[in-house]
């Protein structure tokens, strides 16, 4: 009994221990050894039992006190807080800096980081953490091959022991935000598989985590590429400017004077809505999703938007006295209305009432902070402008099936859901005086025929605002004003409402 007690206790210690540094393999081996060992020492006993007893004994023994003293060394390192982390170059970290300061600025960004510079970045929260027990960190830039993505190779010294751990993160996007997956990781001669890599990997994701810097503005991560030495991540967000070209935004200037009344305003056809709030009481709803056109950017009153427009007419229509609730938040990209919670906010309330109709308008701050930007401005087609729009196109698909599936699920087949395509305030009607005329028409085109494809999926009917302004944004946006905005007037407003309208049975 002693032999196969002791044998039992060498086997897990000594799988345990071969697991932990070796690999799941190779514990196995040493597994079936161990048992093989017992098995014929039970059956030859004598002399062969008691070899086996003594060597399983001193398994058992190395074992404990390699773990233990392994134990010691990674609680050690992992509790050791105290003193500085190495400092970040400074003048690597100011350009750093510099950019992730510029990319907050401005509502369509691409952020390019160098490996040194990402380094200076997380030097930079090591020493602003007041519990964080790693002294240095070191990173490697591993190429993608083939449809593999690249990925950070890091090392990280801590400062308990002067104990090292490393490992390996890969990246991908989740709804705009950048998801880590930490893998392969170790500390001194142990390897950390599965749960028992917890503890690190929590350190790790604090420290290497881009997403704190870039949530401050409301960032939707549209592409994320590691590879060449640098990280790279193109993306929209919510704080920042949408027009930022200078030589558009000097364009715009210098025709406005002279062509402000070249293009009439059409009149209305609906007129302002009954309801002048986001929220109003009825036996049924009509439930608004969006970005600032349902929250009524550019225009004084919410009965001046779209939503309190069609709201009207469709209860004059159907003879109900529908109840509003106007989910719409201003800046909204597609990815951010499903991670700040519109998305999961409105499911709560569809779930809690009884809805008629789903509105939805979502894309314009996914694609238009590029287009005016200093890539696109003179050329919609150069290559630095169609790497933005491409990656914009592809995580809008993404996010719009995500929104439009779960709306779907909420509502059920037969309540109609209405997504209202983008608009393109460059089409001013100036017969090509802004040059971003045409080419943004043709990328607010690409962005339309993906909502329109993701809506036909799931049964949504399809309100054309691209049509409804096409060639009247002089007249029916802000864009003319002394701070040029790609919001409408309240004609602008009208004219969506009744793109809906039209869109219904």
């Amino acid at each position: 009994m002693l032999l196969i007690f002791l044998g039992i206790l060498a086997l897990l210690f000594a799988a345990v221990a071969t697991a932990f540094t070796v690999g799941s393999v190779v514990a196995v081996i040493v597994v079936l050894v161990i048992v093989a060992a017992t098995i014929y020492a039970v059956r030859a006993g004598g002399g062969v039992a008691r070899a086996v007893l003594g060597a399983q004994a001193v398994v058992f023994l190395l074992a404990v006190g390699f773990l233990g003293f392994t134990a010691f060394q990674v609680v050690r390192a992992l509790n050791a807080n105290s003193g500085e982390s190495d400092s970040p170059n400074a003048t690597t970290l100011a350009s750093a800096d510099r950019k992730l300061d510029a990319a907050q600025q401005v509502a369509g960004f691409r952020l390019e980081l160098t490996r040194d510079e990402l380094v200076a970045v997380l030097l930079d929260s090591l020493r602003e953490s007041d519990d964080n027990p790693i002294r240095s960190v070191e990173l490697t830039i591993v190429d993608g091959e083939g449809d593999l993505p690249g990925v950070v190779d890091f090392t990280m010294t801590f400062k308990g022991g002067g104990l090292k751990g490393s490992g390996r993160i890969g990246a991908s996007l989740d709804a705009g935000r950048i998801e880590l997956d930490i893998h392969d990781v170790s500390m001194g001669n142990l390897s950390l598989p599965g749960i028992a890599r917890g503890a690190v990997s929590d350190v790790v994701d604090t420290v290497l985590n881009l997403n704190d810097r870039l949530a401050a503005a409301g960032a939707d991560v549209q592409a994320l590429e590691i590879g060449n030495d640098r990280v790279l991540i193109v993306g929209a967000q919510t704080g920042g400017e949408l027009l930022t070209s200078q030589s558009l935004l000097a364009a715009i200037e210098q025709n406005a004077a002279s062509l402000a009344g070249a293009v009439s305003p059409p009149p209305e056809q609906l007129g302002p809505g009954d309801v002048n709030a986001l929220e109003s009481d009825g036996p049924s709803y009509i439930v608004a999703l969006g970005d600032s056109l349902a929250a009524n950017v550019g225009v004084t009153q919410p009965r001046e938007g779209y939503v309190s427009r069609f709201h009207r007419v469709v209860a004059g229509r159907d003879g109900v006295a529908y109840g509003l609730s106007n989910f719409g938040v201003a800046g909204e990209t597609s990815g951010t209305l499903i991670s700040d919670g519109q998305l999961a906010r409105a499911r709560r309330f569809i779930d809690d009432h009884e809805v008629a109709y789903v509105t939805l308008d979502v894309g314009a701050n996914d694609l238009l902070g590029h287009l005016g930007s200093n890539d696109c401005a003179n050329d919609v087609r150069a290559a630095p402008c169609q790497a933005r729009l491409v990656a914009a196109l592809v995580s809008y698909e993404a996010n719009l099936e995500r929104i439009v599936s779960a709306l779907r699920d909420a509502v059920g087949g037969e309540t109609p859901i209405l997504v209202l395509l983008t608009y393109n305030p460059f089409s001013l009607g100036f017969g090509g005086a802004v040059g971003l005329e045409a080419g943004a028409d043709d990328a607010t085109t690409s962005l339309n025929d993906v909502a329109r494809d993701v809506g036909a999926r799931h049964g949504a009917l399809i309100a054309d605002g691209q049509a409804a302004l096409r060639g009247t944004a002089a007249a029916t946006t802000h864009m003319l004003d002394a701070s040029p905005d790609v919001h409408p007037r309240a004609i602008g407003y009208d004219l969506l409402a009744s793109a809906l309208v039209d869109a219904l049975p």
